[in-house]
């Protein structure tokens, strides 16, 4: 009676899977980018998450770009951030990507529980993020416009709310974006 039971839950879940909306995004191989394809500037448009607490970092925020490129390893992806604040100042970051073959994540230099996962999305040039460390898990999208098609956004929501992440925080850009300082 409980095999046929556990059989009765797993075709009803194939079944629920098979109507559902939520279409889960394929998931990109950190390792194996075509960096051609994923190299260069990108601009932070929205981020989502179960919590508001977790969006906190970017409320601040009026916009960021990003530039990915090789470090000095080809284990190693730099990512330099220039963020204006609301307040209209800049501020530069920067960041090293380790790249493993055993792993298809992203992981952080200096930040050993941070886990990065990269996955596509159906509007060009647009990724979405996935972060998760201690405390809190978010996605955020990036694309290579500074103001992507609105259906991107709507998508992007629709992502976040499969996912439940229903806290959802749009990007403002009201200002020009900071230029890159040289390191």
């Amino acid at each position: 009676m409980q095999s046929l039971w556990s059989l009765f839950l797993y075709l009803f879940g194939l079944l629920v899977d098979a109507f559902s909306l939520c279409e889960m995004p394929a998931k990109l191989h950190a390792s194996k980018l075509d960096r051609d394809q994923y190299f260069g500037t990108w601009f932070f448009t929205a981020a989502a998450s179960s919590f508001p607490s977790s969006l906190e970092p970017f409320t601040t925020t009026d916009s960021i770009m990003f530039r990915m490129t090789q470090s000095d390893s080809p284990e190693r992806l730099q990512l330099r951030a220039a963020i204006r604040l609301k307040t209209g100042q800049c501020v530069p970051r920067s960041w090293i990507y380790l790249l493993t073959e055993q792993s298809a994540d992203l992981a952080t230099e200096g930040r050993p529980y941070m886990r990065t996962e990269l996955f596509t999305t159906k509007c060009p040039d647009c990724i979405m993020v996935k972060e998760t460390d201690q405390g809190y898990q978010r996605i955020l999208l990036y694309s290579r416009t500074l103001h992507p098609a609105e259906n991107c956004i709507t998508a992007f929501k629709s992502q976040a709310s499969c996912l439940d992440m229903d806290e959802f925080l749009l990007i403002p850009r009201t200002h020009s974006a900071c230029k890159f300082q040289e390191s």
